[in-house]
């Protein structure tokens, strides 16, 4: 049988191990994939997986992960597309595009506004309708302007306790930008393998926190004078003096155990207090797409960003959007442009638009 559907219980083992035979093993790393993306691939979310089993094997798969965001007091669905794989020997029957098509169907279901995915492969995903739209900010820093970051006397930086994290989902939460977590999926994202989460402050009285993966400061949140000192701080760690960074290769300056002063900050592109004070200082920032995304439901998002202003309608594979006075036929890759940019397509001139949302590197999957 070749049919697409969901996994079953018993048959999750055999879940991981596919998923860790094409995305890890397959090109020499640790067979790892389900520990890094634990919270998608497993039993919890298996209603949100879709499958196809032959031979009495899962030989492809493809998971979503549906979760809300906010910004400001836009509330949004987004279904995260991961786990997308067919094994070698199975691939071109066009098991992938089954399971992502079912997944699609999920996520209407689940009531999603847009999906989101990053990927090597983009051709292969624009043929389904996710099209690379929307930004994010990347502040780099080295030693040659890691002195112009304020910093806070004294200030005391320490690993996050499990205790912790209740008091860090709340500032989270109350910065109304990105995903909506309780306090144990803030645990299980910022303590994933290859994460590290630092705050200042003790139990009751924190401040601000880091997470950081690698070199990366993949999100942060509190005041904005202690992310920077705290900041400061961790590159002083980092940085060993004796070092040259010429006499770095590119792979040694990327590997997190190594000494170096080469660190990034990701950033939202929507206003907030750190990358205010970043810009007054002038550190130079570099701009991404958020990652490839594909519009769910065009009438939901009608709805959540132009109240009313504009509406919006999905016919086959087109987008049609209306405002008073003017109408617009896209495409699906078309209209991500259109609503979320960066670029503006002719006769893009509209008032509202490109709208945005964040997502934090670890809610993207």
């Amino acid at each position: 049988m070749d049919e697409v559907r969901q996994p079953r219980p018993e048959e999750f083992d055999d879940l991981v191990a596919h998923v860790n035979r094409v995305m890890r093993e397959e090109v020499g790393n640790d067979p790892v994939y389900g520990l890094d993306w634990s919270h998608v691939i497993s039993l919890d979310n298996l209603e949100n997986i879709r499958v196809v089993r032959v031979d009495d094997q899962i030989v492809s798969s493809a998971a979503v992960f549906p979760h809300e965001t906010r910004l400001g007091s836009v509330d949004l669905t987004i279904g995260g597309i991961n786990g997308v794989s067919t094994d070698v020997e199975y691939r071109r029957r066009g098991y992938a595009s089954r399971v992502l098509e079912a997944c699609i169907d999920r996520m209407s279901e689940l009531g999603c506004h847009v999906s989101l995915l990053s990927t090597g492969v983009p051709s292969w995903y624009r043929r389904l309708g996710w099209e690379y739209g929307g930004l994010i900010r990347a502040y780099r820093f080295d030693r040659g302007n890691r002195a112009f970051l304020p910093r806070t006397p004294s200030i005391d930086l320490r690993p996050a306790d499990q205790e912790d994290f209740d008091e860090l989902s709340r500032i989270h939460h109350d910065r109304a930008l990105g995903a909506v977590r309780p306090p144990e999926r803030m645990r299980a994202l910022l303590q994933r393998r290859g994460h590290m989460t630092w705050v200042t402050g003790r139990l009751g009285e924190i401040g601000a926190y880091l997470c950081v993966r690698g070199r990366t400061i993949v999100e942060y949140g509190g005041s904005a004078a202690l992310v920077l000192s705290m900041l400061s701080c961790l590159l002083d760690e980092w940085d060993d003096p004796s070092v040259s960074t010429s006499t770095q290769t590119p792979s040694e300056r990327r590997a997190s155990d190594k000494p170096t002063v080469h660190a990034t900050l990701s950033a939202p592109m929507q206003a907030d207090p750190v990358t205010d004070a970043l810009d007054a200082i002038g550190i130079l920032c570099s701009l991404d797409y958020l990652g490839m995304i594909r519009i769910e439901s065009a009438e939901r998002l009608a709805e959540a960003y132009m109240s009313g202003s504009v509406s919006a309608s999905v016919h086959v594979d087109s987008v049609v959007l209306e405002g008073s006075e003017w109408t617009r036929e896209l495409s699906r890759t078309e209209a991500v442009k259109f609503i979320f940019g960066p670029e503006r397509p002719a006769g893009g001139d509209i008032s509202g638009l490109p709208v945005s949302f964040h997502e934090w590197p670890v809610d993207r999957v």
